[in-house]
């Protein structure tokens, strides 16, 4: 008994025959030839050592085991377009769906629009979650995002190696850059090759609020207990638009992002620098889909490209 043979297609034949108790019905229905329908019938009655109809002068009746047969032809046809049904309706609604954490840095959104090119055939929805170094590392600790892409400093080094061990999360360094000024072209500072803290201490300092977080959590490593100018902003828009048009300056990686940046912004480098090594941060037990490992490709590229000459 050979059942390996049977085809759905021979399940639908005699199901629509047992609808119509007619070959040449069944066959009209289908769109197929009358031959075609017999022959798969004796094909799998001969399989299966059965016989499955009975042919009278009034047309065909289906015989014990036919009926036998019947019942398990119309399940396989019901299972079979119960999976076509399943994975039909998720292609159709099957969505790309990521979320990024990131302090505010251009490479990270300029490797956002790479990759919304790269799913530009697909459905997705993307989430760039935009915050202070704690909102990046509890995002993903609580799996909120997949990614985290933050800085840590020759200074800060140690204490987050130890603070990413307690919560079970990775750490990818990707970049180590030198602690850089951002300021205007029209800075009085601009001509510099290299600015000291000292320099800079009749300026306003532009830098992101941290909500009184410990120093060892804010994007830029320094003191700013004794920095008598001092302006908190909320998001990178705000900080581009400060830097460009004031003489306010802000410290960080100096990365400079073509249009992501104000192109009346530069980076100098800052003396007695911190080195900063930007990375990626992880949950130890999430495993990174291909569209992440794409995106951090995309991120890698931009961040190289808009890197300071001076690394």
């Amino acid at each position: 008994m050979k059942v390996e043979n049977m085809t759905l297609q021979q399940c639908r034949y005699i199901v629509e025959v047992s609808k119509h108790n007619s070959i040449s019905k069944a066959a009209s229905a289908l769109f197929v030839t009358q031959p075609s329908i017999s022959k798969a019938i004796r094909d799998l009655e001969n399989d299966l050592e059965i016989t499955i109809l009975d042919r009278t002068n009034k047309g065909v009746v289906f015989t014990k085991e036919g009926s036998e047969l019947l019942f398990y032809a119309k399940m396989l046809i019901e299972q079979a377009e119960s999976v076509a049904y399943h994975f039909n309706r998720q292609k159709e609604t099957d969505l790309t769906k990521l979320s990024i954490s990131s302090q505010h840095y251009g490479f990270a959104i300029e490797a956002t629009e790479k990759l919304m090119d790269y799913l530009t055939e697909r459905k997705y929805v993307l989430t760039i979650r935009e915050g202070k170094t704690t909102d990046v590392i509890e995002d993903v600790y609580a799996s909120r995002s997949i990614l985290g892409i933050l800085s840590i400093s020759n200074l800060n080094g140690e204490f987050f190696e130890r603070y990413f061990i307690s919560k079970s999360l990775i750490f990818t360094p990707l970049l180590l850059m030198k602690q850089h000024v951002f300021l205007r072209k029209e800075h009085p500072l601009a001509h510099l090759k290299s600015i000291n803290i000292e320099q800079l201490r009749n300026y306003p300092y532009l830098t992101y609020h941290q909500d009184d977080i410990p120093l060892y959590f804010a994007e830029e490593f320094i003191d700013v207990s004794s920095i008598t100018k001092l302006v908190y902003l909320k998001d990178r828009g705000a900080m581009n638009n400060l830097l460009s048009n004031t003489d306010g300056y802000n410290l960080g990686t100096g990365c400079i992002v073509e249009n992501y940046m104000n192109p009346n912004i530069i980076s100098i480098p800052l003396e007695g620098h911190n080195d900063i090594q930007v990375g990626l941060v992880k949950r130890y037990d999430q495993l990174l889909p291909e569209e992440i490992s794409v995106y951090i490709d995309f991120l890698t590229a931009s961040l190289k490209k808009s890197a300071p000459k001076d690394l």
